[in-house]
């Protein structure tokens, strides 16, 4: 792994030490860097690119979200990894920092272990559904099957679920491969016929006890062939999800929850 760049934001020295040294023991060859507020942080952050940014809520001058919200106006961390660590875990404060573009939460008091589980989370997603869909199409698979099953076995691995995808005037049933409460990464077969980028889509997710979640708007972010041939079987399909609604992101949470 590259040297690993990660900003500490906390207004307690001792949280930022022992964060430090826990990053340090788990990632050797990595650079951590301390701010004991928002303000602290613009400033390091304009001198240095983060790879990850750990961050309390609660801070003088400039908390965490609005620390947050200055982060995603910045061309160089629109999708850098930030994770808040704070003891606020009530709905409304995790809704304004997804919202946000808030990638995770820690919660306040919390072990190496989890820590150390949540970077490597954020590593191995790089932030992204479709990042995770890059991951795991590149996985060999392994086991006896014939070149039509391994084909199929590849790109389809277990789904976290059904969906129907309404776009325009029509239907498409399709396996979820991932999901987050900002996307939805789906397969559908090819049948000649598939949605186009940025087209308006609804998707409706089937929940494990055969109900579905609520209908989820969005739109298409990215289309793309399965396999790397004008004959592929399925299609990638990645929605972005544009719902605000606080009942319905607390019913994808759940189900997100159940899902893992």
């Amino acid at each position: 792994m590259k040297c690993l760049n990660v900003l500490v934001v906390d207004d307690a020295k001792f949280i930022c030490e022992h964060v430090t040294k826990i990053v340090h023991e788990s990632f050797p060859s990595s650079v951590v860097k301390s701010a004991f507020n928002g303000e602290d942080a613009q400033q390091i952050m304009s001198s240095i690119t983060f790879d990850l940014i750990l961050c309390d809520w609660e801070m003088p001058h400039m908390n965490g979200l609005e620390l947050l919200k200055w982060t995603r106006q910045q061309d160089a961390y629109k999708t850098t990894p930030y994770v808040m660590i704070t003891s606020r875990g009530e709905r409304e404060y995790v809704l304004k920092a997804i919202q946000a573009g808030v990638n995770d939460y820690l919660g306040k008091p919390f072990t190496s272990e989890q820590l150390i589980q949540k970077i490597n989370k954020m590593l191995g997603k790089k932030t992204s559904v479709e990042a995770r869909m890059v991951k795991d199409d590149a996985k060999p698979e392994t086991g006896t099957m014939t070149a039509g099953s391994e084909a199929q076995a590849k790109h389809i691995p277990k789904p976290k679920g059904m969906a129907h995808l309404r776009v325009r005037n029509d239907i498409y049933k399709c396996a979820i491969k991932d999901l987050s409460l900002k996307e939805v990464f789906a397969v559908v077969k090819n049948e000649g016929n598939y949605p186009v980028v940025l087209d308006q889509a609804v998707i409706d997710i089937e929940s494990m006890d055969g109900g579905n979640v609520a209908r989820l708007n969005g739109f298409i972010r990215m289309v793309e062939a399965a396999e790397a041939h004008i004959e592929t079987p399925y299609i990638n399909i990645l929605i972005a999800l544009v719902d605000d609604d606080p009942e319905k992101m607390d019913h994808l949470s759940r189900y997100i929850a159940q899902a893992r």
